[in-house]
């Protein structure tokens, strides 16, 4: 048998097809090896290492339903089809002539009416696997490749900062995007911008014009503030308006703080991503963020050192501070033991990679222990901590190098269970479409491993969302690609400036916060304690009887629902419906009678965060701030 398992004059038509677009597609190709009987030929458009999308339909039975899948080979040969609609999707022939398939048979394919996926993609591999008898599967090194490419132009996002002084010049960046959040390349439109303030007056800015040279991004700077206050830009472009996030003008910021927007967990093709590290660093860059990593899995099987030694030397180059941060972690996992799924990130390059699948590294409290010496250099965030494959025991833990949780992912929220009411609950995937597909996956969530069991045993834990995404388009919000998990978060850290060595040291103090997407400004304080923030009761007596809870929230949609959430339960809530929201809440307990016992020390304490519902299903978590003491008082 050949080692070389290629394809000659492989022909597909028509070599573009559009996002979301039932297709017709012919491929045709002649093998340059023998099949023989009992071997199979698999057709894969879905599924596998790094081929993540939303394709669906395709069956070889029924031509007058979508997918409809004919394959004929010349000379004729005799094969069954077997279909796979799940995680896979694809038809695999199994080969039933008694004299198989010769090298040289041309095959000729024609699909009618499959669905496209959402997701731009160029030179997308329509995948080729041989199975023999008995042994591995066999990739065609040269499979047949189509291009995915937009939609027509549906929308504008503009992205601004969050927060700036007055007077100081800010950058302004503006997508045009399609229904599904791919860039528009060729767009070209004049577009009229707009500050709108909070009593929604309108002041002109200079007149953009986008340009088909532009692929479909435009960035400015320019603008400026004189006035302290709450601002958007608003674009009319084709007769629709736009409107960016919000912004908040001081003319000191908060804790001479600034607000900085980040994603820190995601997969390229160095793991299970779609992406190479090129386009996926792009992708960051392009899309309004201040700070954003790769985080590929620990085994070697997936990412060799090589690979490593290659992102970090990417992280390098994208890295400067001032207009974006990156440092290199990675995902270490070591599923269905309770052990964990946890991305570890790192300040410095000499710290070593811990891989699960070597014996000195393979539990959680080895982990621990070998990264202890680090400790002030390395950060654990815990992902998908209560979801069934790969939750968390939270019996082992150390709070010197675990500071962090990933309280939202494309898994779901898990701050707490279903049971409870939480809306967004952790879920494993569902793949199907049409009137009678599920749109998410079944529950699978793992008791007592949820933020909340974390959190009532004392742990310091601060908030972060993101990812765990493979296809690496991560745009100017989140994306729901019918996979049947949930849509992107994206995470936020109050830092003194867009450094390196800053947003470090804001996410090792807890200084941050995440979202289902929507870029809301969260201020959360008790008295001049932010969140993030312990408190010692020993060194401020006054908080025994009364602490002044205050909060100021500022979001692009609206706030249907806040929870001060004080010990993981709900002590006041409201219910603004509007877009901005701030109050101050005195809760007049005393601490001897709310404190709980920390279950690694003698150590009493309180905690309060809020629990945020925003239109759209959508929410945000502010990270808690704790009080506690060593001894009741």
């Amino acid at each position: 048998m050949k080692n070389d398992y290629t394809l000659k004059n492989v022909i597909v038509q028509p070599k573009s097809v559009i996002v979301r677009t039932n297709c017709d597609l012919t491929i045709s190709f002649m093998i340059e090896f023998d099949l023989p009987k009992d071997s199979n030929i698999f057709f894969r458009f879905r599924g596998g290492r790094n081929n993540k999308n939303d394709w669906y339909c395709l069956q070889p039975f029924d031509p007058k339903l979508d997918g409809y899948f004919v394959l004929k080979t010349n000379p004729p040969s005799k094969m069954i089809p077997l279909i796979f609609n799940g995680k896979e999707l694809g038809i695999k022939y199994v080969v039933v002539d008694d004299n198989g398939i010769k090298a040289g048979t041309l095959f000729n394919i024609e699909v009618h009416g499959t669905l496209v996926q959402s997701l731009v993609e160029k030179s997308k591999k329509i995948e080729i696997l041989i199975d023999y008898p008995n042994q591995k599967p066999i990739f065609v090194q040269n499979p047949p490749t189509i291009n995915i490419i937009h939609d027509k132009f549906h929308h504008l996002t503009i992205i601004c900062p969050s927060t700036i002084s007055i007077n100081e010049d800010f950058e302004t960046l503006i997508r045009a995007e399609d229904t599904y959040k791919n860039l528009i390349k060729n767009f070209d439109s004049e577009i009229k911008l707009y500050i709108s303030d909070q009593l929604k007056k309108q002041f002109p800015l200079p007149t953009h014009e986008f340009l088909q040279e532009c692929n479909g991004i435009l960035k400015f700077s320019g603008n400026s503030l004189s006035k302290e206050g709450k601002y958007d830009i608003i674009g009319i472009c084709k007769g629709k308006k736009y409107r960016s996030n919000p912004i908040i003008c001081e003319e000191k910021p908060s804790s001479n703080e600034k607000l900085y927007w980040g994603f820190i967990h995601a997969h390229t093709n160095k793991s299970d991503g779609m992406l190479d590290l090129d386009d996926f660093f792009h992708n960051l860059l392009n899309v309004g963020l201040d700070f954003g990593t790769t985080s590929e899995h620990d085994h070697e099987w997936e990412t060799l050192d090589e690979d490593y030694t290659e992102i970090k030397q990417k992280i390098k180059e994208v890295h400067k501070d001032g207009k974006f941060v990156s440092f290199f972690g990675y995902e270490w996992g070591y599923w269905y033991t309770g052990h964990g799924d946890i991305c570890i990130y790192h300040y410095d390059d000499n710290i070593p990679i811990l891989r699960s699948d070597t014996n000195k590294y393979n539990s959680t409290a080895k982990l621990i222990k070998n990264l202890k010496p680090f400790a002030g250099k390395v950060l654990m965030i815990g992902h998908h901590t209560a979801l069934r494959s790969g939750y968390r025991n939270w019996e082992v833990f150390d709070n010197s190098v675990e500071r962090l949780v990933e309280i939202y992912s494309t898994w779901g929220n898990q701050e707490y269970s279903s049971k409870d009411g939480n809306p967004l609950p952790p879920r494993y995937k569902f793949f199907g479409h049409g009137p009678n597909a599920r749109k998410r996956g079944a529950i699978l969530e793992k008791s007592g491993s949820f933020v909340q069991d974390a959190l009532k045993k004392g742990y310091k834990l601060g908030f972060t969302a993101g990812g765990d995404d493979h296809f690496g388009v991560y745009p100017s919000g989140s994306i729901d690609p019918d996979n049947g998990i949930y849509p992107l978060g994206i995470m936020a850290v109050w830092a003194k400036s867009l450094t390196k060595r800053d947003i470090w040291d804001a996410l090792f103090n807890r200084k941050c916060y995440g979202t289902t997407g929507p870029r809301i400004i969260i201020k959360f304080f008790i008295e001049d304690y932010m969140m993030g923030d312990i408190i010692n009761l020993e060194k401020n007596m006054e908080f025994k009887e009364e602490r002044k809870i205050k909060f100021s929230l500022v979001s692009p949609v609206n706030i249907e629902k806040i929870e001060l959430i004080r010990n993981n339960e709900p002590i006041i809530s409201y219910a603004p419906k509007s877009e901005n929201f701030n109050t101050a809440h005195v809760d007049n307990e005393n601490f001897n009678d709310i404190a709980l016992d920390h279950s690694q020390d003698s150590e009493k304490f309180v905690f309060y965060y809020l629990r945020i519902h925003l239109q759209g299903n959508n929410m945000a978590w502010s990270s808690p701030i704790w009080i506690i003491a060593s001894q009741i008082t």
